[in-house]
């Protein structure tokens, strides 16, 4: 199953240091902008909101529901200087967070993004989180993400004859 999620300031919760952070709506995407950012920051972008220990709301749960074993979300970034970035891939259960991981990238001008998430037995719903790491003032532009979750063929039993 493949669906695109079009790039939409309601789709993104900034957290830490929320007033370094302004979001803007465009035609072609979601503009990041990060002012005067300092080391000690803590500059994160999620898809979705709640905060991370929790599942996405309900406003959300159809975007972020788990139908597959392995999840993909594809998202291409635009950045004028590199920029790095802590990647969270966060999966739930009804209630709380039962796994993540992470991996660091670097935007580089044009950048696609492959994130891929092995379902966590008994997972519902996933997020994923951008901790951005850069300092000064900078913008990110985010053009598209799309999500694919493929479900995996049981292995089917061999018979000897």
């Amino acid at each position: 199953m493949s669906h695109r999620i079009p790039p939409a300031i309601y789709q993104f919760f900034p957290f830490g240091t929320q007033e370094k952070i302004l979001l803007e709506d465009a035609t072609d995407g979601v503009y990041f902008d990060f002012q005067e950012a300092t080391a000690d920051d803590k500059l994160y972008i999620q898809l979705f909101d709640q905060g991370f220990q929790h599942p996405p709301s309900k406003l959300y749960r159809s975007d972020a529901t788990i139908t597959g074993d392995l999840i993909e979300v594809t998202c291409h970034f635009e950045v004028d200087a590199p920029c790095v970035v802590q990647l969270f891939k966060m999966q739930y259960g009804q209630k709380k967070r039962m796994g993540s991981d992470t991996e660091t990238v670097t935007l580089t001008n044009e950048t696609v993004v492959h994130v891929q998430m092995k379902r966590v037995p008994g997972a519902k719903y996933f997020k994923v989180a951008w901790k951005f790491l850069q300092e000064g003032s900078f913008r990110v532009h985010l053009r598209d993400i799309q999500i694919v979750q493929h479900v995996t063929a049981g292995e089917e039993a061999t018979y000897a004859i």
